[in-house]
């Protein structure tokens, strides 16, 4: 494991060379991301995952892309719709992330959904980008699927579902930690 050494006294770190799986998932989930689910539907019924391999790509045209590995049911179901929502999720809405991570269940069983000319959408997400895709790309064991949105929807004021360190959490300001301090230590009524 050779490697580069950066940074100063306790915060020096090493630039290792041998990346593995489990190192990559390490450092990978030091990078806060925020949550969706990625909704679509085909002839055989409704597909989802929970997905934070999503971003903005262009404002002209209007366009964002996710990433999906090519084992799980909703890579088939983009691929055969051509068509996709991507639901953001928001702050007390882990319940709805670790549902559809969850495999081999009925994922929208007990969730409220709406419908957009057939693309189911989470009714509790505090936004929605309904997509027709574009184009898509191979990415190793992944596909990058670029949406074109047709439709959006969202809530303004919301604040998002975080995802860091492989836990669920969420934004505060600053006043508000300072209170949470505040309250943990006993020091408000």
């Amino acid at each position: 494991m050779d490697g580069d050494r950066f940074g100063t006294g306790a915060e020096r770190v090493e630039l290792l060379d041998d990346v593995d799986e489990q190192l990559f998932r390490e450092a990978i989930s030091l990078f806060a991301t925020g949550v969706t689910v990625i909704t679509a539907r085909t002839a055989a019924g409704r597909a989802g995952m929970t997905a934070s391999a999503v971003c903005s790509l262009s404002m002209e045209p209007v366009q964002l892309l996710v990433c999906i590995s090519e084992r799980l049911p909703t890579h088939s179901a983009l691929e055969e719709s051509r068509r996709f929502a991507v639901n953001v999720l928001g702050e007390g809405q882990s319940d709805l992330a670790r549902r559809f991570a969850t495999p081999d269940i009925d994922k929208f069983a007990g969730t409220e959904v709406s419908e957009s000319d057939g693309i189911p959408l989470l009714d509790r997400a505090i936004a929605h980008f309904v997509c027709d895709v574009h184009e898509r790309f191979p990415g190793g064991d992944h596909s990058i699927f670029i949406g074109q949105v047709q439709k959006l929807s969202l809530r303004r004021g919301s604040r998002p579902l975080l995802y860091f360190a492989s836990q669920f959490g969420s934004l505060s300001s600053p006043e508000e930690a300072l209170l949470k301090s505040w309250h943990d230590r006993g020091s408000v009524a």
